[in-house]
């Protein structure tokens, strides 16, 4: 992993990595409460990933929204109250055909299904 030039002098850097593992493009919207991040698209085994130093007041909080054709889903990625889930400061997201997968290291470990995909969202 490249060095990275942020630096958080009272609390945790963290990184959130979120890849696509689907036969074709993943569009995400990524944000918190102060960042929006931006609508994107990624194409197959692409890594959408960002970092930050957490609030000193323990309440950061991101989330994203994942679509894959008609299916869709919106989760928290981050969030103070969690980050024991990620304990070296990376959170780990791929979106594969069966849900979303998730590991508490980078490069991830055993990958754990926690969600599955919605259906119903006309693109």
């Amino acid at each position: 992993m490249a060095e990275s030039k942020l630096n958080c002098r009272i609390t945790d850097k963290y990184e959130v990595h979120v890849v696509n593992n689907l036969p074709s493009n993943l569009r995400l919207h990524c944000a918190s409460g102060d960042n929006d991040l931006g609508h994107h698209i990624l194409g197959r085994n692409t890594d959408f990933h960002w970092e930050f130093c957490e609030s000193y007041l323990g309440n950061t909080l991101f989330f994203c929204h994942l679509f894959w054709g008609s299916k869709d889903i919106a989760f928290d990625v981050f969030r103070s109250q969690d980050k024991r889930r990620c304990p070296r400061g990376a959170c780990f997201y791929a979106a594969k055909p069966d849900g979303i997968y998730f590991s508490g290291y980078y490069p991830p470990r055993a990958l754990e299904k926690i969600y599955d995909w919605k259906n119903g969202h006309v693109q």
